[in-house]
């Protein structure tokens, strides 16, 4: 791809945005890269990862397809990188339809190989790395493999821009095109697990000191044939568990929970839609004491929370799920407005 048109001109706004960060880093690298990783810290970290690290990812992606066309005996007649986008030219005519395949790949295999190298480091390492860097290093490699393997194809076929994708799947070697489809979609696969799954989330938040999150699958009526409570599960998880499928199991709405770790205790999460806004109950338990919020969320995503009651002690099932029906109902009333009040 010789010619990038407004991708050019979008690109080199983001190495100016990028540059920005470099020198916020530059100013408290120190601060940011310490052991207290506070959430202004993760903010710049991520920027970090989207502004600074992605642009050096680009960068070794053009430089695999020149490997390629150089190790397959081609050579190099124009090139341009521009931050987020860049392009290698070379005379395909020396080449077979298969050689063309494997260097229109050789871009996404680098970037692969990079993510593979920094989730080495974050999960393998002994001692982890600082949280900080655990934070750039994951949200390098979300950011890079989101850009290499969704955003590219799609820009890629929508555009027709005749990039490195196109040329994999259209390439003149059906075998060699399925192939990679199928790898595509089983990297994808992967991703869309371990993205789902609450080891690695809980994994991932101790690396990076964020929240652990557990995410509780509720059936909707009926009896639930067997318990989906985490078998590490707390007493009072497991009681929150048991009140929030009942109330789940009764409620108009797709009810979605989740466990948060917060300092000192344990937060169920109910959230769900009605009336045009997300909506949510958290129950926190803390000190054997039941604190009740509400939260909503507007289509500007402002959220709005509120306290509901608290319950001087942890009541039992039953009780509890009469308590949490009732928040949800209270939440349920709320409009924005009156979510603001008091």
């Amino acid at each position: 791809m010789d010619v990038l048109g407004p991708f050019a001109l979008i690109s080199l706004f983001y190495l100016v945005l990028g540059a920005r960060v470099v020198v916020q880093l530059a100013r408290s690298w120190r601060a940011t890269f310490d052991r207290n990783f506070t959430a202004a810290d993760r903010r710049l970290v991520n920027q970090a990862a989207f502004f600074v690290l992605v642009p050096v990812s680009v960068a070794l992606h053009e430089l695999g397809h020149a490997v390629a066309i150089t190790a397959l005996g081609g050579r190099v007649l124009s090139w341009g990188y521009y931050g987020f986008a860049g392009f290698v030219g070379y005379d395909p005519r020396p080449f077979s339809d298969a050689e063309q395949i494997v260097i229109a790949a050789a871009g996404t295999l680098v970037n692969l190989a990079m993510a593979a190298g920094a989730l080495g480091l974050v999960f393998l390492r002994r001692p982890p790395l600082r949280a900080a860097f655990n934070e750039l290093l994951l949200q390098f490699v979300v950011v890079s493999l989101l850009n290499a393997l969704v955003v590219y194809p799609l820009l890629d076929v929508l555009t027709g821009m005749n990039g490195d994708w196109t040329q994999m799947y259209d390439g003149g070697v059906p075998a060699l095109s399925a192939a990679i489809l199928a790898l595509h979609v089983a990297i994808l696969g992967g991703l869309w697990w371990a993205w789902r799954n609450d080891g690695i989330r809980a994994r991932v938040a101790t690396l990076t000191g964020a929240p652990a999150v557990r995410t509780v699958h509720l059936r909707r009526g009926g009896h639930r044939s067997g318990s989906s409570v985490a078998p590490d599960a707390s007493v009072e998880e497991r009681l929150l568990e048991e009140a929030a499928e009942r109330v789940a199991s009764g409620w108009p709405q797709p009810v979605q929970a989740a466990f948060q770790a917060t300092p000192g205790g344990t937060m169920l999460v109910l959230s769900w839609q009605g009336g045009g806004l997300q909506r949510a109950v958290l129950a926190r338990v803390i000190g054997g004491q039941l604190d009740l919020a509400g939260v909503t969320v507007d289509a500007g995503a402002r959220a709005i929370r509120r306290p509901i009651r608290r319950e001087g002690s942890l009541p039992d099932a039953d009780r509890l799920t009469l308590a949490l029906r009732l928040a949800m109902e209270t939440v349920e009333t709320w409009t924005p407005t009156a979510a603001g009040a008091g």
